[in-house]
């Protein structure tokens, strides 16, 4: 043991330079000795999951933009299916009665056809199938039966979701959509929704979610086929094929359809497997990967890490008496500079890291707790300073307003308003004179509630004459309160967000906004209520962040916050279309 303390102790005594030296050499040829057998043996699983994952997010981006692609066709559907006009067009028995069948297609079933059409070209072939007896015209409308023919469709399917199949021709096959509208009482007639897509439009996206060689095939909640790619060099099938062959061929599609749990189970030594839902369609997503083709990515890119890691080291080692010589020369000099900057009284705070230290880091050590109290103390003027540039942006606010010119001003314009008869106009102007003068309050920080409140009745009424009085203000005062000191221009953003963001865009009938004051175990409490829109849970959670829109609630809950604590202040409750409620806070005696 005294053998292996002197050696350390040698160790940490030899200079700087020697001691980086050594530990890099020992270090450079332990670590090219494990990096390779670590990488393959530890990190190559996480390599392998890794290109799992990244299949499996581009797999979902792609059936994603899928259900992106296929939403305005299955809006369409919804259109048609409340469309009362074409529901009650094909819910009358015309019998032999053509001219009234002629108007039911140019009034009712031609026009929004032909708007279906021009707001989705994409989407084509669009008709109606009826059992009322509607004589097919310009391809609209045909007789239901013709639906018999039609194999993947089943006329006894409960509910009436929508019923995906593949038509047209193998060269350019077509995605079709039968959907059974609504039958009752009202609705007699059996009626089907029909439309049809270029196969190759919404499943475009699943053919670039891979560089590598790879297979996909959608199928819908039967089992059918509705859409099969691969990108194999080979297009023949090669489920039935030998491991060594098949592992290169595409899987039949069909097949994978059909029995993927099975075929998944049988071939997953071959391939990976990875299956995603389309919502709103039922339908599902097979897509598989050799495992060859990731196991060489794997490879290739644990290879390409030891070699930049392998090169990068060399790299190092033929730099570091480079580096070692820069750095360590004017360190010595840097030394002597810091002795000269210590303060007094630094032994309460001596830092001994590793002590009976001789080399540069050692003076270091001793120099460094002297710094860390200068930090600690500038840290602490940078706080106060803090708070002082908000006392001064406020007063830089209020500077750039000259108050008696303004009051002038405004005196001025009340009295000529007055002379010319405008009664109006001159309270308008007193109400602004009121709202300026009691916003600026002489310049001093705080207020009272009672000069708040004022502020804001002046301000509610130059709202309620600029909107026409759309909403309405009710006030629930504690008079035993009115004289108690708050920071000024608190209520009045708050005011101002709840008639801005809560009851001009709300549709309610009856908008109110109420103002209470009321005592509560010790606390002060000013309660800001509206009935309007709400606020969204995402927009709640970024209120009082940098990214706020809402810049005068964050300013009023900073200067809350510094004045009575985390614990008081401003809080805001809200619920969509319900209203929001703005709290403040204040502990009083």
């Amino acid at each position: 043991m005294k053998t292996l303390h002197r050696s350390l102790l040698y160790f940490l005594n030899l200079r700087l330079k020697t001691k980086l030296l050594l530990i890099y050499l020992l270090t450079y040829c332990i670590s090219l000795a494990l990096l390779f057998f670590v990488l393959k043996a530890a990190v190559g699983r996480q390599f392998f999951e890794h290109e799992k994952s990244l299949l499996t997010s581009s797999l979902m981006q792609g059936v994603s933009r899928v259900e992106s692609q296929i939403a305005d066709a299955i809006n369409l559907s919804n259109v048609v299916y409340n469309n009362d006009d074409m529901l009650s067009a094909c819910n009358v028995d015309y019998g032999n009665n053509y001219f009234r069948m002629y108007t039911a297609y140019q009034n009712d079933i031609l026009p929004d056809m032909y708007i279906y059409k021009c707001l989705l070209p994409d989407v084509s072939n669009v008709k109606i199938y009826t059992s009322c007896g509607l004589v097919p015209y310009k391809n609209a409308v045909d007789d239901i039966s013709l639906l018999e023919k039609i194999p993947w469709f089943d006329k006894k399917a409960s509910g009436h979701s929508l019923q995906w199949g593949i038509t047209g021709t193998k060269e350019s096959p077509r995605l079709a959509c039968i959907r059974t509208l609504p039958q009752n009482s009202a609705y007699p007639f059996e009626n089907c929704f029909y439309f049809e897509i270029d196969n190759s439009i919404p499943f475009a996206s699943l053919t670039s979610i891979s560089q590598e060689a790879y297979g996909l095939v959608v199928a819908g909640a039967d089992g059918t086929v509705l859409f099969a790619y691969h990108s194999f060099p080979c297009g023949d099938a090669g489920h039935n094929q030998s491991a060594s062959h098949s592992e290169r061929h595409p899987i039949d599609a069909a097949a994978l359809a059909g029995s993927y749990p099975t075929l998944s189970r049988s071939l997953d030594d071959q391939y990976l497997f990875l299956s995603a839902a389309v919502e709103s369609t039922g339908w599902t997503v097979y897509y598989y990967s050799p495992v060859s083709e990731i196991n060489a990515t794997v490879d290739r890119a644990i290879l390409s890490a030891f070699f930049i890691i392998s090169f990068s080291f060399a790299l190092l080692f033929m730099l570091i008496f480079f580096i070692i010589n820069t750095i360590l020369s004017p360190l010595a000099e840097l030394t002597g500079t810091i002795e000269k900057i210590s303060l007094e009284d630094i032994g309460r705070h001596e830092l001994q890291i590793i002590p009976d230290r001789n080399d540069e880091v050692g003076t270091l050590i001793h120099t460094f707790n002297t710094m860390l109290e200068r930090i600690h103390a500038l840290i602490d003027e940078a706080y106060v300073q803090k708070l002082q540039a908000k006392e001064y942006q406020l007063k830089a606010l209020r500077a750039q307003i000259n108050p008696h010119f303004l009051y002038n001003t405004l005196s001025l314009i009340s009295a000529r308003a007055i002379i010319a008869g405008q009664d109006d106009i001159s309270e308008m102007v007193r109400l602004l004179t009121l709202f300026y003068r009691t916003s600026l309050n002489h310049g001093h920080d705080l207020t009272s509630i009672r000069n708040e409140l004022e502020n804001i009745r002046a301000y509610l009424s130059i709202q309620l004459t600029l909107n026409d009085h759309a909403f309405q203000v009710i006030y629930d005062l504690d008079e035993e309160l009115l004289d108690v000191s708050i920071p000024c221009l608190i209520l009045q953003p708050l005011v101002e967000n709840a008639i801005g963001h809560g009851l001009m865009d709300s549709r309610k009938p009856s908008k109110e906004l109420s103002i209470s004051l009321y005592r509560e175990n010790g606390f002060c409490y000013i309660s800001i209520c509206d009935n309007g829109l709400g606020i969204p849970e995402n927009k709640m959670k970024e209120l009082f962040s940098c990214e706020t829109d809402h810049i005068g609630v964050k300013n009023v809950y900073e200067r809350l916050t510094l004045s009575y604590g985390e614990k008081n202040g401003l809080t805001i409750e809200s619920r969509l279309n319900v209203g929001t409620r703005a709290l403040i806070r204040i502990p009083i005696a």
